[in-house]
């Protein structure tokens, strides 16, 4: 009989080693609906995040731009100038470009002359002009008093104007021959430029008409005395400045009231007591003279004339 070496009796004694057991993968959580969904958001948020970092970058440098201290080089404006172009085109590759002007206010600017003075057209690069320069062409017009200019990113320039309050109609010429022309003014006696007067008449039929030098800069002052006197102040349509010393005033009814140069306010006081007392105001009078103090002088329209007398055979 064979041999068997101890070896390979040690091999065969052995027993025989168990597997091991291999461990069960633990369960994976499944992630709620929720948390799905905000995944879902976050990863659709990313590039518009980075468009919008690469825009505000785009804006804080422009600005920075405008607002670094002028060098006193010839060619420090053109470079300055060079690189805010530059910001503004790659703005508008980007799609900042002016798609919409909106206008607040400004009934009654023309519409030509406003569009001339913003000087920006749809399609224009969003970045590509300065909101300083915008405003200041605005208020240049006439019928602007203050303006503000705003830009809402990406595509929409908001202009927001207050007008210059119309105080009443100036009438100058019409007394050497020359045709009258009348201008608007306002509270302060400047003139309105740009407006038609015809037609803020039909807008506001209480704009008084003055003549007269230096009827504009007085106006406040004699409108402020009018009001304090109602029955008055709504008869009265025109007032003439005479001599630069003291008013006339026209009544709807075409009377004539002569106020004085000084104790204006008294004589107007003295004229609504004598409405109040005797409805001076609602007579047939060619003219009121105020002029002297304590004195009053009213002239009656004439008499009209009589006609041819009737023969009495016929």
């Amino acid at each position: 009989m064979p041999r068997v070496d101890a070896t390979a009796r040690a091999t065969l004694s052995a027993p025989a080693p168990r597997a091991r057991a291999k461990r069960s993968a633990p369960p994976q959580d499944r992630l709620s609906t929720r948390k799905l969904y905000f995944r879902r958001v976050k990863r659709s948020l990313k590039p518009g995040l980075w468009v919008l970092g690469v825009v505000s970058v785009l804006i804080v440098g422009s600005e920075l731009v405008r607002s670094l201290p002028a060098i006193k080089s010839s060619s420090a404006p053109a470079a300055a100038r060079h690189e805010d172009s530059g910001l503004a085109a790659l703005a508008a590759d980007m799609g900042l470009r002016i798609s919409k002007i909106e206008v607040v206010g400004g009934q009654t600017v023309d519409p030509a002359q406003l569009r001339a003075a913003i000087g920006v057209q749809p399609g224009e690069p969003s970045l590509g002009f300065s909101l300083a320069a915008v405003r200041a062409r605005v208020e240049q017009l006439g019928p602007v008093q203050s303006a503000t200019v705003e830009r809402l990113l990406p595509g929409t320039l908001v202009v927001n104007i207050t007008e210059r309050d119309a105080f009443a109609i100036w009438q100058t010429g019409g007394e050497d021959g020359t045709p009258p022309h009348f201008v608007l003014i306002d509270r302060n006696g400047n003139v309105i430029a740009g407006q038609n007067a015809a037609a803020a008449k039909r807008r506001e039929p209480s704009l008084l008409l003055l003549t007269g030098a230096g009827a504009p800069q007085n106006a406040a002052v004699l409108v402020s005395e009018l009001k304090s006197v109602p029955a008055l102040a709504q008869r009265v349509i025109a007032a003439e400045r005479v001599d630069g010393l003291r008013w006339n005033l026209i009544l709807k009814d075409q009377t004539l009231v002569k106020l004085p140069v000084t104790g204006e306010q008294e004589a107007i006081t003295q004229l609504g007591a004598l409405q109040g007392s005797m409805q001076l105001l609602d007579r047939p009078v060619e003219v009121i003279d105020l002029r002297q103090e304590g004195k009053l002088v009213v002239r009656p329209y004439p008499p009209a004339p009589a006609g041819p007398a009737k023969d009495s055979h016929t």
